[in-house]
């Protein structure tokens, strides 16, 4: 039986549209408004959301996830606090939660730890953003063991040799960054036709496109290709331009209410 995260996939699938998936920095723009917004990303139809845990040395960050990131550390949160935001979650939302995190936070924090509060937190996967899953087969087997799935980066500029190695070793789905450099606006490369198209060769995981989504992006090029979009860098900018936390969660609201009406254009003909 699938887990929360294949059961929100085959739902998007019944309702003939793409996955909508939302990315937000845990303790953006501080720990108690962090809270607020999930909730409202949950409730207006998130169907998995992915809760950043803030880094002091990221390599695969936007400016946009940046400023975000320095304002959530500056309020003091940690690895601990994004846990317990969702653990809050978790009370309230059947939603599956992702934690898109560094290496280094885990480690610090204690893998065996890290993965055990996870799993009782209900955290549903985890991305290692600079730890490519050939690397420390412990660590990975260690959260695979405990049922959290583990979802694979890939890029345009992935081998073909590579690419059946990350993805036979990923589970939940498949994220596929759409672009080469960090996250942001930006069209999507011209070789992501033939990752995704090789992906669903080698596996009937949901492919999922990140880095460059935005409101302007035209989903229906990808129709049939790929099962969702992940937009982090354009849903933190809108927030970011408002003044005050009502305005902040309104624009949320209506960021996510835009674009979840394109993603029908990613369900094949």
């Amino acid at each position: 039986m699938p887990g929360r995260i294949g059961r929100a996939f085959e739902t998007a699938r019944r309702e003939r549209r793409g996955a909508f998936i939302p990315f937000l920095t845990s303790g953006f723009p501080d720990l108690v408004e962090s809270d607020r917004l999930a909730h409202t990303a949950c409730e207006e139809g998130a169907d998995v959301l992915e809760l950043g845990v803030p880094f002091s040395d990221p390599i695969a960050d936007g400016p946009t996830i940046q400023r975000t990131t320095e304002s959530a550390l500056r309020a003091g949160t940690t690895l601990a606090h994004v846990l317990g935001q969702a653990m809050r979650l978790r009370s309230r939302h059947e939603t599956p939660l992702v934690l898109m995190s560094y290496l280094n936070p885990i480690l610090r924090y204690g893998t065996n730890r890290f993965t055990a509060d996870a799993v009782a937190a209900g955290v549903d996967g985890l991305i290692l953003v600079d730890l490519p899953p050939e690397e420390e087969p412990v660590l990975w087997e260690q959260v695979r063991g405990a049922g959290l799935d583990t979802i694979a980066l890939l890029a345009p500029t992935t081998e073909v040799r590579r690419l059946a190695q990350v993805v036979g070793r990923a589970s939940g789905f498949l994220y596929v960054v759409a672009r080469l450099g960090v996250t942001g606006r930006g069209g999507g490369d011209a070789a992501i036709d033939s990752v995704l198209e090789r992906c669903r060769a080698l596996s009937a995981l949901p492919r999922c496109l990140g880095f460059g989504m935005d409101l302007e992006t035209p989903v229906e090029r990808y129709r049939g290709k790929a099962e969702g979009v992940v937009v982090g860098s354009s849903l933190l900018e809108v927030i970011l331009a408002a003044q005050d936390p009502r305005s902040r969660e309104e624009g949320l609201r209506r960021f996510a209410r835009a674009f979840r009406a394109k993603l029908p254009g990613l369900y094949p003909a």
